[in-house]
């Protein structure tokens, strides 16, 4: 028995097959990609590169369809708005929103069988009675509609209606239902949609299909069934006896004769249809005007069975209507033949599809490369455009022979860049821009992929004798099969030699320290015959020990076999050049867990390659910073000099003189001063126009006039002499009132140079018979922009300028605040500092990205850079700053930049470097924070270029990694091995399907670090999940943490305990080199001289900021107040000044203890080492030179040291000591709100564990590029002492390696420190009342809260603390349920206000004994209020009794 659903009395195809499979599918094998089909299949979903977006033309009922779904299934699908993409030439306007499917939710959703279905039956005549009687929507009361007339001729359009207007949702459901009902009977119906079509709809003949057009800006309720009415009258033919029927009944109708009124041109059998097409349109817009209730439905059923008992019939065109309405249209009686239609459709889509393909993918490549810098941009463009040209004339399959040959073109010039650089020497092959060039040419070979469809069309057409030029299209075909076979072995070549390129150049990267102490494992292992280490999750393991149990090994060989695998499987890590890289890329790899992906930094993987990876994207960040850096003085400089003496508490005020508001398109923007008076131009022009047009007697649009009429009127003005004296008088105007350029001779000069170079390369390439080579299209390309820019903007025979090299006239358009910046020397020189370097970052993310005067080489607007809250506050008033605050910290807004861009075409997340700060915003939300704004700019742009000039290698790398195989394994990591290929003597891996967990985190990472996508887009109902659980997580951070002095000494004994344990373990500091660098600290008294400071001064602060040992440049320089220390004390971060001192304490101490650890070591070019001004052994912190400029450098003496590798290892050593900080090693469950939720004060957790536990589990030793050493679970080598001591029965100590030497070390200290701190807490917890002190309370606290701490990294008590997440996931619980909670004490402290109240008694408003920190008779609201106030809590916790009820909770809490 099937099943089926029925929405508004229509049956639903959607919610027939998504309920149906939900009721009918276990829960365990509900899976995503299923229900992804059937939302795609009803038109409702789409995948683009991987991801889910809502059919965009199809929105409005796909949003009204998940909100349906969401109220039976809550949750089960999200959508997020992304942005509103504009009208091109291939859409409309529309909102591009993504989708995701919840497994979670999914997954839960039980097996309920059919009986939850509207309607179950066993047989169509059941079915068809239910569709025509039960489940049409009908109104008894209204049984007539009005009969309007909409059609004025054979063409088949509604012109008009006087019904309502549709709405688009209705009408979206009405197509897709008749679609459906056609598609039923064989006939496949194209439905579009433009909004510039004069009349309501049309239907016309298609090649393939017939074709319904509708307006959805016009179409009323009876449209949609009209014109499908049209094409079911036409194959049913006038003569079936259901059509002839229906014409007879309306012959004499009011309808009829309304209709031939108003459409006197038609006769015969043209009126006729029209006619029955007008009732069948009324009709079905009767049947589904409104929906029944079950009661309505079974009452209209019960009166057409009576109804037919007395002979009373409906009208024959409402059967008609009826017929389509429940999807039984009678095939068998339709004149055309139908299967033409279907294998016509399957031939011509699939063409459509490929041009239509081609056309969007170079519209978005032109778009994009049209905003690159120009230099980069003249490179593309021109081979972009002749391809668009090309496509724009193809109407049939043999038109495709241009665009194929540019193919061919483009794959020979591909082949001859590639076989240039494949002819180097491999160290030259190896460097950026040859990967630049590499993955330009994938891309080529890649487009080349659109060959393959074309060539399916071909042979299917061929098959089916349709070819119309037979030359041609035999030409075409074996243009496309040899192009097909050049691309697959050029393919090849690539993949097979582009593999050792890219080891090549990673392993530049790789840390050479590393394979010594690889070495030094080895020697140790086989010195004392140890197998510490030896992963057994491996075929040779499994194969050595299967002979030992089989008893072909004795012991003593078992132990041997052991330890050479040992040595063997050390070496296969170590990297002596980049041959094992080579290796490793072209092997299958096992995938790392779903945990690991989700939590751990990618630079954690075990994977050398993409350790080394991330190596050089940190390499590229180094970049932006080190230009940063130098602007960020000159920036410095230049701001202290503008606002010496002056306030800076009001920033709009100091910048006044130097912005101005300017309209462009109807919207307020945000300028610098321009030179001329922009908006008193434009004005004047405007209104001189109007004056002309009024004079002139243009048209205007009047009201009731019809489109066609005004259009009609306004072309025939345009003939008249009249258009042409007002395009003369307006010429007339722009000569008077505008001026040549200052440069427009000189820029004449350099263009005509341009000119000539272009023709002369264009002459030789013809003369060598190049005109089919990439090279050739290029120039062409060129000359045809550099004639046609010279031709708009130079009149040749009057030899003067025009356009771009004209402005406004200086002597009338003068901006006065311009002549008053030209009067003043300081706002002078500090507008044109600004100007100056806010064109430079123009230059380096292109000109062209914001509005500019046509005769400006750049932009004067103000980046869109939202104003900080209290500017707004100062500017606008509190209510609207609070308002703007809760919009920002709800919603995604238009000057947000953690999400990433977007494609303006396609409306698809851009995988690119993104350019921030370019849209159009309305200023009044802009920033007038000059020195800010630009700062934040430059750091963008800075990013941009570096960025830019890895993008190619990035994506190459990424490329090269998902053509690995990845190994099934079984849990213990041992992959699985073919039985058959066993059988035959030889060994096969079993590959695993599906996209692996390291190549998800390896895509993750690359969007955020590449495309900046921080976070992922989350929204429900408008609001932005990802940011509320941001915010939430800053209010719990600082409700939690302010003036927390409990903590933040917390956080400064166990820091520095945990470098004390660095410094006994000596691998990378000293014991000595701790204590010079505290000493060195405090002597620079911790630069707090640079506090509030833009651009610190000292010596130590540079170094910090030069060696980034915050981890924290690269995320929020750019994010940096310049300037005024009234504005940026008011900065919420600045409640957790505590913290923020005990982690600069740490990392300055760190950062100078791993400097004085290179005394000695650092070496000139001569292989001397380098003295310091005293004449001692210099360290790094003595050869720290900073610039007249304030730039810091090394001493450019030290020839053996490399700056990103030490940043890796105090980065590195940060996170194992500490917590992981820096989008750079964020774990990709931070993107999502959920996640970020979690790990609110958890980021310390995996970092933790790695440290004690170690990377792959058990005694595995891991390579570590980044600390440039190998590591091992300090915990797992303590261990391996004490049982190793045990079985040896001798301390086994002197027989470790170095590295688990140091292990033990870091072990001792940290269990001494433990075992002191339980002392302590024991001695301090028992000393009398009397003896009680706030300072003994507060080191009882430390204490017990170190002991803690330190112990839930014990398997025993870290259960415990695991099973407490459990309970409490999220920090943010404690806040909110405190929330609820003063909500429920406010609601009492009402009820107790109402005298005599029998519901609250006083038990409930006061407190009845002591409790903390209130007495007896304290109201309990006081602490609710308390608790929930930014700072109360922490002071609270801090001072008075606090340490000792803190103490108290440890206690409980064990």
């Amino acid at each position: 028995m099937a099943c089926k659903y029925y929405i508004n009395g229509i049956e639903s195809k959607l919610y027939t097959e998504l309920y149906g499979y939900m009721d009918n599918t276990a829960p365990e094998k509900k899976s995503e990609t299923a229900v992804y089909k059937i939302l795609k299949d009803n038109g409702i979903a789409a995948r683009f590169r991987g991801s889910t977006y809502l059919n965009q033309a199809n929105l409005q009922p796909s949003l009204r369809e998940i909100k349906r779904i969401n109220s039976k299934y809550p949750g089960l699908l999200t959508t997020q708005f992304i942005k509103t993409t504009p009208k091109t030439i291939y859409s409309r306007e529309s909102e591009l929103h993504s989708l995701d499917i919840n497994p979670i939710v999914l997954q839960s959703i039980s097996e309920e069988g059919p009986e939850t279905a509207d309607f179950t039956y066993e047989d169509i005549t059941e079915l068809d009675q239910y569709a025509r009687f039960v489940a049409g929507k009908e109104n008894t009361d209204d049984y007539y509609l009005d009969e309007k007339a909409r059609q004025e001729n054979t063409s088949d359009q509604s012109k008009f209606s006087d019904m309502e207007k549709e709405d688009k949702d209705r009408l979206e459901a009405k197509v897709v239902h008749l679609k459906e009902a056609f598609a039923k009977a064989g006939v496949i119906v194209d439905v579009e949609y433009d909004t510039e079509l004069d009349v309501l709809g049309n239907v016309r003949p298609g090649e393939v299909n017939p074709i319904v057009t509708l307006n959805p800006d016009k179409v009323k309720e009876d449209t949609a069934y009209h014109e499908f009415g049209h094409i079911y009258i036409d194959m049913l033919g006038i003569q079936d006896p259901v059509v002839a029927k229906a014409i007879a009944e309306l012959k004499d109708s009011p309808l009829y004769a309304r209709i031939a009124q108003n459409y006197p041109e038609l006769t015969g059998e043209r009126l006729d249809k029209e006619v029955l097409a007008t009732a069948i349109g009324l009709e079905g817009a009767k049947i589904v005007r409104k929906n029944p209730s079950p009661l309505q439905q079974l009452i209209n059923r019960i009166l057409r069975a009576f109804g037919k008992l007395f002979g009373i019939q409906p009208n024959t065109a409402a059967l008609i209507a009826e017929e389509m309405f429940a999807k039984q249209l009678r095939a068998e009686g339709m004149i055309n033949p139908l299967s033409p239609y279907t294998q016509e459709a399957r031939d011509q889509k699939n063409f459509t599809e490929i041009v239509q393909n081609l056309k969007v993918r170079i519209a978005s490549e032109l778009y994009e490369v049209e905003q690159l810098p120009a230099e980069e941009r003249e490179k593309k463009i021109y081979g972009l455009q002749n391809l668009k040209e090309g496509l724009n004339k193809v109407n049939k399959i043999e038109d495709l022979f241009a665009t194929v040959n540019y193919m061919g073109n483009s794959l020979y010039s591909a082949k001859a860049e590639y076989e240039q650089i494949i002819e180097l020497p491999i160290n030259e092959q190896a460097t950026l821009e040859n990967m630049q060039t590499l993955y330009g040419l994938k891309q080529k070979l890649d487009v080349l992929d659109i060959l393959t469809p074309i060539r399916k069309v071909l042979t299917s057409k061929e098959k089916e004798g349709k070819i119309v030029n037979e030359d041609q299209f035999n030409k075409l075909e074996d243009k496309i099969y040899f192009l097909i076979k050049e691309t697959e072995t050029l393919s090849d070549e690539f993949n097979n030699n582009g593999i050792p390129i890219m080891a090549k150049f990673l392993s530049g990267y790789h840390n050479k320290a590393i394979d010594s102490q690889l070495q030094a494992e080895i020697d140790n292992k086989l010195r004392y015959k140890n197998t510490r280490g030896l992963k057994k999750n491996t075929l040779e393991y499994k194969n050595i020990k299967k002979r030992y149990d089989e008893g072909e090994l004795t012991d003593a060989q078992f132990l041997t076999e052991k330890v050479n695998l040992t040595v063997e499987q050390l070496k296969d890590r170590m990297l002596p050049g980049y041959g094992p890289l080579v290796k490793q890329l072209r092997a299958a790899y096992k995938d790392k867990s779903s945990l690991s992906y989700m939590l751990d930094p990618l630079i954690y993987s075990n994977d050398n390659a993409i350790q080394l990876f991330v190596k050089s994207l940190q390499d590229a960040e180094l970049r932006t910073n080190d230009m940063t850096r130098v602007f960020k003085s000159k920036l410095s400089n230049a701001y202290n000099k503008f606002v010496e003496g002056r306030s800076e508490s009001d920033i709009a005020k100091l910048n006044e003189y130097l912005l101005e508001e300017v309209v462009i398109r109807g919207k307020k923007r945000l300028s610098l001063v321009n030179p001329i008076d922009v908006d008193k131009y434009y004005n004047d022009k405007s209104e001189f126009i109007k004056k002309l047009n009024a004079e002139y007697g243009q048209p205007i649009q009047k009201e009731g006039q019809s489109e066609t009429s005004f259009k009609s009127s306004y072309g025939a003005w345009k003939l008249s002499k009249n258009y042409q004296r007002v395009r003369q008088e307006e010429a007339e105007w722009d000569k008077k009132n505008s001026e040549p350029i200052d440069t427009w001779k000189e820029e004449l000069v350099i263009l005509n140079g341009q000119i000539k170079i272009a023709k002369d390369v264009k002459t030789k390439l013809e003369k060598e018979g190049k005109e089919d080579r990439d090279e050739y299209s290029m120039q062409v390309g060129k000359l045809r922009e550099l004639i046609k820019f010279k031709d708009a903007n130079y009149n040749s025979f009057t030899n003067t300028p025009r356009r771009a090299w004209v402005r406004p006239l200086k002597s009338k358009y003068t901006n006065a605040k311009y002549t008053k910046i030209q009067g003043d020397p300081r706002l002078k020189e500090y507008y044109d500092f600004v100007l100056e370097e806010f064109q430079a970052a123009h230059q380096l993310i292109g000109a062209k990205r914001m509005d500019k005067n046509e005769w400006d080489k750049f932009s004067y607007l103000m980046p869109s850079i939202r104003k900080e809250d209290i500017d707004r506050l100062k500017e606008q008033g509190a209510y609207t700053a609070i308002k703007d605050k809760l919009k920002d910290s709800f919603t995604i807004t238009e000057t947000n930049d953690e999400f990433g861009t977007y494609d303006q075409n396609t409306g698809e997340l851009n995988n690119s470097i993104p350019v921030y700060h370019t849209n159009s915003v309305e200023s009044k939300d802009v920033s007038k924070d000059i020195a800010s704004s630009l700062y934040k700019f430059r750091h963008m742009a800075h990013n941009y270029k570096s960025k830019s000039e890895v993008v190619g290698y990035v994506m190459l790398f990424r490329d090269m990694y998902s053509n690995r195989d990845v190994l099934e394994t079984d849990s213990s990591g041992l992959e699985f091995m073919n039985k058959t290929a066993e059988k035959l003597g030889f060994k096969m891996a079993i590959k695993k399907e599906g996209e692996s967990f390291r190549l998800r985190h390896l895509d993750e990472f690359i969007k955020v670090i590449m495309f900046d996508q921080r976070e992922l887009k989350q929204e429900f109902h408008g609001v932005s999940l990802t940011k509320i659980a941001g915010n939430l997580n800053t209010y719990t951070a600082l409700n939690t943490l302010s003036f927390n002095l409990l903590q933040g000494a917390n956080q400064l004994i166990l820091d520095n305990l945990t470098m004390a344990q660095e410094s006994v373990a000596s691998q990378f500091m000293s014991k000595s080199d701790l204590g010079w660098a505290k000493a060195q600290y405090w002597f620079e008294a911790g630069a707090m001289t640079d506090i509030g400071k833009f651009d610190p001064q000292t010596k130590l602060g540079k170094a910090i900021e030069y060696f980034d040992a915050l981890t924290e440049f690269s995320d929020h320089e750019g994010n940096k107040i310049v300037g005024g220390k009234a504005r940026k004390v008011l900065s919420t971060d600045n409640l957790l000044f505590l913290q923020q001192a005990a982690e600069h304490e740490l990392s300055g101490t760190r950062l100078l203890g791993l400097m004085k650890s290179l005394t000695g070591k650092l070496k000139d070019s001569s292989g001397k080492v380098i003295k310091n001004e005293k004449g001692e052994d210099a360290n790094l912190y003595d050869m720290l030179k900073i610039d007249k400029k304030g730039v810091m450098s090394v001493d450019p003496r030290v020839d053996n040291f490399n700056r990103l590798d030490f940043i890796g290892l105090v980065q590195g050593l940060s996170r194992r000591t500490n917590q992981t900080k820096g989008k750079m090693h964020s774990p990709m469950i931070a993107r999502r709100a959920g996640g970020k939720l979690l790990m609110l004060f958890r980021s310390w957790l995996l970092p933790g564990i790695r440290r004690r536990y170690g990377h792959g589990g058990g005694s595995s030793i891991h390579v570590d590029e980044e600390l440039g050493t190998i590591t091992q679970g300090m915990y797992i080598s303590f261990w391996n002492m004490l049982t190793g001591s045990l079985s040896e029965r001798k301390l086994i100590y002197r027989e470790m390696s170095e590295m688990e030497k140091q292990n033990v070390k870091r072990t001792m200290v940290e269990l001494a420190s433990v075992i002191a701190a339980g002392a302590l807490v024991g001695v301090l917890a028992n000393i009398d009342d009397d003896d009680e002190t706030w300072a003994s309370n507060f080191l009882l606290y430390q204490a017990k809260r170190y002991h803690t701490e330190i112990m839930q990294w014990t398997p025993l008590v870290g259960t415990n603390e695991l099973l407490r997440m459990v309970e409490s996931p999220t920090a943010t619980t404690r806040p909110i349920l405190q929330g609820l909670g003063l909500m429920r004490q406010l609601a009492r402290e009402f009820q107790y206000a109402i005298p005599g109240s029998p519901w609250v008694d006083e038990k409930d408003i006061f407190y009845q004994k002591r409790t903390g920190r209130f007495e007896k008779g304290d109201r309990k609201i006081t602490k609710d209020f308390q608790d929930l106030m930014i700072g109360w809590r922490g002071l609270s916790k801090s001072l008075g009794e606090g340490p000792k009820d803190a103490y108290k909770w440890f206690t409980k809490m064990d």
